[in-house]
């Protein structure tokens, strides 16, 4: 009876041991590997293209494009801007957009309540 009794303690201390094992390996399995499968988030990138700007202020490609132009225009007209443009740099005719500088334009436009008719292609500074 005895041997019974330790026999099955020594099973069921084998299999609690073998499922805390497995469930190390895994939890372990179901993590991204950071260096294998670099997954940016568009929150977190600081350079961004066209859609994902827009996507970050909530607004269409057209509408920044629209800003952009409008701007252009305006300063083409007058030969000078009051304020910050809408900043962009551009690489092979691809318009790109650092992160920080859209908050800081955001910044400035809201603080100034400018308005923008894109459509149109009119500022209200």
């Amino acid at each position: 009876m005895l041997k019974k009794n330790i026999v099955a303690v020594i099973a069921v201390l084998f299999i609690g041991v073998s499922i805390i094992i497995n469930g190390y390996f895994i939890a372990g399995a179901k993590k991204p590997d950071k260096l294998q499968n670099p997954v940016v988030n568009s929150a977190d990138r600081k350079v961004l293209n066209v859609s994902q700007a827009a996507e970050y202020m909530n607004i269409t490609e057209e509408e920044i494009q629209g800003i952009i132009k409008t701007e252009d225009s305006m300063l083409k007209k007058s030969g000078s801007f009051v304020g910050k443009m809408f900043p962009y740099f551009t690489i092979n005719n691809k318009k790109y957009f650092y992160k920080n500088e859209i908050d800081e334009w955001l910044t400035e436009v809201s603080r100034n309540r400018r308005e923008y008719n894109t459509v149109e292609g009119w500022l209200l500074q």
